[in-house]
């Protein structure tokens, strides 16, 4: 199990108290941290005198990074990951690893996530599966997220797919070039590579990440703009396929939403989401790549 942190100090510690509330008695946990400051490796510390956990300091900078360099320090066949603001259910470890048990071509599972309720204006990033489902090729998997994407607060990965797939794309993600969509990617060059990925709705996982709305636009526009870069790899290494995904958020967010709030008498509002789409896959064209592995790279010398 992987866990990226964040400065997110004494909040990371419900989210450890539901790791110890497990059914499963045999895991292995590591916890990278790239805080600035030393809260979360105070909050964490009580916790290190349980074997299973683990804590490592990073200088790393984004989620892929944090999260490539945690599973390369994990030994078990199956990697559960999650978010350092989720809570887990008792099941979650269980839950998650039934999948890759039963089907051998299953190489990521993503759960059902809820938000934590809150009474103010925002939001907080979920996803709701309502019956279980599996995804046996990228172009099911694009025609489905134009309803929405998997979130990587309730994800697990087979270790041999991940080895496979070189990982997760570190311009991708939270504190990248492209801050959001490293976890559908994998997700989709794992389809492309012959993996399967599951989708279950037996398995909840509480998001407690709640945005007001100044924070919810930053939000906004940082995950479109990385879908944008995502989309850009695929069409730069003719997977035309996921056409069907890109045209379908720029006429869901650009046409229709609009539209629904000319005819509800409002002022048509929500331009800025597609306007970062397609920067993001602008940007994309321009970041050079590794194409067999459909990553993207720093240096321009090893795009091939």
């Amino acid at each position: 199990m992987v866990i990226a942190t964040r400065n997110r100090g004494a909040k990371i510690v419900p989210l450890l108290e539901s790791i110890l509330a497990n059914e499963a008695p045999s895991f292995e946990l590591v916890i990278v941290d790239q805080s600035a400051l030393d809260d979360t490796a105070e909050a964490v510390q009580p916790f290190l005198t349980d074997p299973r956990f683990r804590y490592v300091r990073s200088t790393s900078v984004g989620l892929s990074c944090s999260r490539n360099e945690g599973i390369a320090l994990t030994t078990a066949p199956i990697i559960a990951i999650t978010d350092d603001d989720c809570i887990v259910p008792e099941n979650w470890l269980a839950g998650m690893a039934a999948p890759f048990d039963k089907h051998a071509r299953v190489g990521m599972v993503f759960c059902t996530v809820k938000a934590v309720p809150v009474d103010r204006p925002g939001l907080t990033p979920a996803i709701t599966f309502p019956h279980d489902q599996i995804l046996r090729d990228p172009l099911s998997s694009w025609k489905w997220s134009v309803g929405g994407l998997n979130l990587g607060a309730g994800m697990a990965v087979r270790r041999t797919a991940f080895d496979e797939l070189l990982g997760y794309d570190e311009l991708l993600g939270a504190g990248a070039r492209f801050g959001s969509c490293e976890d559908n990617d994998m997700s989709w060059r794992g389809l492309i590579a012959g993996w399967w990925t599951y989708q279950t709705s037996e398995v909840v996982v509480m998001h407690d990440g709640f945005r007001d709305l100044d924070e919810l636009r930053e939000l906004v526009k940082r995950d479109f703009y990385g879908v944008g870069g995502a989309i850009a790899k695929y069409l730069r290494t003719g997977q035309w396929g996921i056409t069907w995904f890109m045209m379908g958020w720029l006429i869901r967010f650009g046409v229709i939403d609009p539209a629904r709030e000319v005819f509800a008498g409002r002022k048509p509002k929500g331009f800025r989401r597609p306007y970062m789409l397609l920067r993001g896959l602008f940007a994309g064209f321009r970041t050079p790549i590794d194409r067999k592995h459909r990553l993207y790279v720093v240096n321009s010398q090893l795009a091939r």
